[in-house]
This record gives C-alpha cells, sequence and structure tokens, in this order.
C-alpha cells in the first residue's frame, strides 16, 4: 500500500530536480502532494497552472495542490477553476488578514462545494524583508483559533493545520484536532516531528476521560506531512522515519497508523493507494 504526503513544497520546475523527488517517493513507495503559488511572504514558489502541468509529467508521484491567494481580495472563481483542472486539494499560508476573514468565506464554501481539502500553514513563521512592506500580524492571522469559525460554517470541508501550530500554539492546535470533526493536523516541518515526543503525542491527543487511552483514536486526526522541498528531497524519507518513530513509542494500531500515513488523505482526494 502506497502512503501519500499531504505537505510538499514545488520551489523548483528543474527537470533534474524534479527527477530526484520522483526518485525518493518511488523509494519511499508515496505519492507527494505538491503545492508551489505565489505570495509566500518574502519569496514565491512555481505557479499553481505550472505544478498541475508538473504533476501530470509524474502521476505515479505526485498529485497537485493549488495555493489560495488570499490577499485584500479573494476569487472562490479560482478555486471552481482549479478544481477543474485536476488539484486534489488547496494551500492556504501567509494571508493578508485573518484566515477567518469575511472576504475569504467564500472562497472556503468553494471549496467545500468542490469536496476538496485545504492544508493552512499554522504557527511559526519566518520573518523576511516583505513583512516591512505588508505591515501584517502574519503568527495572529495563522493561528489555529483562526480555523474555527472556519470548521464549523463548512462542516464537511477538511482542513489540515499544518505543522499542528509549531511550538507556539500546540497545546491550542492538537486541541482543535480533537475536539473539532473536520479538523486535522500534519506535524511536517519546522523541527516538528524531530522535537515532538510519544508520550506528548499520547497526552495531548488522549481521551480524558479515562486514565489511560487505549483506543487511541485521537491519533486519527493526524496525517502524513512532511514539508519537504523539491530543493530538499530527503525529507520524504526522514519525516516518515520520525513518523513511525513516534507512532510505534505510542503504541499505535496498524489501520491507525496507516490512516495518518496517507489512507485518511487519499479518501478525501478519492485516490487508490493499492494502485
Amino acid at each position: 500500500m502506497k502512503r501519500l504526503d499531504i505537505h510538499v513544497h514545488c520551489d523548483s520546475t528543474d527537470k533534474a530536480e524534479l527527477d530526484i523527488l520522483a526518485d525518493a517517493c518511488r523509494k519511499q513507495n508515496t505519492i507527494a502532494a505538491l503545492s508551489g503559488g505565489l505570495r509566500y511572504g518574502g519569496h514565491d514558489f512555481a505557479p499553481n497552472e505550472t505544478v498541475v502541468e508538473i504533476c501530470k509529467q509524474y502521476p505515479d508521484c505526485f498529485v497537485p495542490l493549488a495555493k489560495l491567494d488570499l490577499w485584500e481580495t479573494a476569487d472562490p472563481s479560482e478555486v471552481y477553476k482549479y478544481a477543474e483542472m485536476g488539484v486534489k486539494g488547496f494551500k492556504a499560508i501567509y494571508p493578508y488578514y485573518e484566515y477567518d476573514h469575511d472576504i475569504y468565506m467564500p472562497v472556503y464554501e468553494a471549496a467545500e462545494k468542490c469536496g476538496l481539502p485545504i492544508l493552512f500553514h499554522t504557527g511559526k513563521y519566518a520573518q523576511n524583508e516583505y513583512d516591512k512592506i505588508y505591515r501584517r500580524p502574519m503568527l495572529r492571522n495563522m493561528h489555529p483559533i483562526c480555523l474555527d469559525r472556519i470548521a464549523r460554517s463548512f462542516q464537511d470541508l477538511k482542513l489540515v493545520m499544518a505543522h499542528l501550530g509549531t511550538r507556539y500554539f500546540q497545546p491550542e492546535a492538537t486541541q482543535f484536532v480533537q475536539g473539532i470533526p473536520n479538523v486535522y493536523g500534519d506535524m511536517g516541518g519546522n523541527g516538528q516531528w524531530k522535537r515532538i515526543t510519544a508520550a506528548e503525542l499520547v497526552e495531548q491527543l488522549g481521551y480524558k476521560l479515562v486514565e489511560v487511552d487505549r483506543g487511541m483514536e485521537g491519533f486519527r486526526k493526524l496525517v502524513l506531512g512532511s514539508d519537504a522541498y523539491v530543493t530538499y528531497p530527503h525529507l520524504i524519507a526522514e519525516a516518515q522515519k520520525y513518523y513511525t518513530l513516534i507512532m510505534e513509542r505510542a503504541g499505535v494500531p496498524e489501520d491507525i497508523f496507516n490512516d495518518i500515513m496517507g489512507g485518511t488523505v487519499a479518501k478525501w482526494m478519492g485516490i487508490d493507494l493499492n494502485d
């Protein structure tokens, strides 16, 4: 059975580098959900249309996500356009306003109607030169609390908190993951899968009304996300190594582990991991 990594950045269109990432995916028997897009603050990645074309060249390894342009205005028709182009979900990061601003709500409504998930960056974001121009409160704009309104308003929409809030907001993030049915989290990047321990996850995702939560149902709300890049392909394997170690130490059952490593996301995206 293949795995599905929802959090991989398309930061290069170089054929040789893409071949290396594809090889890394094949070695791990993994499909990478690639996201590019413009306006990441201090830098841009490959345009959404380019990411779609790249994924067509590597159908066994890559599927496309489209970055949502959450700026001073937001156009829900873009969601339908990219859905028709075959994207399997969306990425949201570095918004001009808070994620739950009124301006963005029609965009999320469109994603719900298309039946496609959204991966939201939450937590730490490095300072960059564009911050001096935009003067926006980025950590507040990307706080996990901003997903509360979205999740309640669009209950058929699947939301994933990239980085699980990072260390800044991890307690809030794990509570949201545990308490709101359509909110999930990945542990990708920012040192998350190297820093967080199995014991911490068991405590934070456990069912608090019993002394020992043997059902591990809270772990069903985690999904695989490496935060790998085309230019950092080794993170595909590195993240899976730590995910596996943490889940083994926590005693996560095999069926839940398989859902974490791709089964859950594959269902949202209509992907058969047994192909």
